[in-house]
């Protein structure tokens, strides 16, 4: 039989103890990497909007699990704030093992603006504008921010999220009729995300710090019933993703199993980019 050297295997799964920082923590799929994480003993920091109050949420996951969470206030698209959310979490815990770059501008959001959904050839310069500064500048001050605070101990996991639409062309026919649809501005932020990610993969590789992008496929979230059933039909699973369908690849990014593990997509699906 073959000798396992090195960590043990049964441990190498494990993120107890970890320090993680979550970026758009309220989210259906944010809040369910953190409330997931703590429940397996992760120290999982919190950060969204102030509207959104990420305390509760931390103090709420917390109590329901027993780990030590803490909710912090941060636009991503300031740079302030940003730099406070680290220094805040190194004075807190006196290190980082793990940054969920997963703040975003989405059409859900974007939708009480009333015009996100325009037509590309009338899009408005500044919907476009805005969300290339959450989805990409944002995403660049986290890496940033969140790679310094790793880099002090030259050890850590950078987790980019995307979307598929970061990687392939919608099929523009199931949003038809739709009151909501797939937008280019998502698109070429999230296609920038993965870009992202190859260069600093590259950059702090030997620093030991690996960078990945995570890549979710469409998650339920009280869709259009009419809307489910063309996108699962559209998706070798037939079905949506649940958000507890990605939990499984976060755990293995932000663990040790993924040691051996940068500048690559890790997507999650149900296999649509299959097809």
């Amino acid at each position: 039989m073959a000798k396992v050297t090195g960590m043990d295997p049964s441990r190498l799964l494990s993120v107890g103890g970890k320090v993680v920082v979550i970026t758009g923590c309220t989210g259906v799929l944010g809040s369910t990497y953190s409330a997931a994480l703590a429940s397996m003993g992760a120290v999982v920091v919190m950060a969204d909007l102030p509207g959104q109050n990420p305390h509760a949420q931390a103090k709420e996951i917390s109590e329901t699990t027993g780990a030590s969470t803490l909710g912090i206030d941060c636009d991503v698209t300031d740079e302030t704030q940003v730099a406070g959310l680290f220094a805040n979490v190194l004075k807190q815990f006196g290190r980082v093992d793990a940054v969920l770059n997963n703040a975003a501008a989405t059409g859900e959001h974007l939708m009480r603006q009333g015009d996100a959904f325009a037509a590309f050839e009338e899009y408005p310069l500044r919907v476009w504008e805005e969300v290339l500064r959450t989805n990409l500048t944002g995403a660049f001050l986290v890496a940033r921010e969140g790679g310094k605070a790793m880099l002090s101990h030259k050890a850590g996991s950078l987790i980019n999220v995307s979307s598929i639409y970061g990687s392939v062309g919608p099929d523009h026919r199931i949003y038809a009729g739709m009151p909501f649809k797939s937008f280019a501005a998502y698109s070429a932020s999230k296609a920038g995300v993965h870009g992202l990610t190859l260069w600093l993969a590259t950059h702090w590789g030997a620093a030991g710090i690996r960078v990945n992008t995570l890549v979710p496929g469409g998650v339920y979230n009280q869709h259009d019933p009419e809307f489910v059933r063309r996108y699962s039909a559209r998706t070798p699973m037939g079905r949506m993703a649940e958000p507890e369908d990605l939990v499984g690849m976060v755990v293995f990014l932000v663990s040790e199993a993924s040691r051996y593990c940068t500048g690559q997509k890790f997507t999650v699906d149900g296999g649509l980019t299959a097809w």
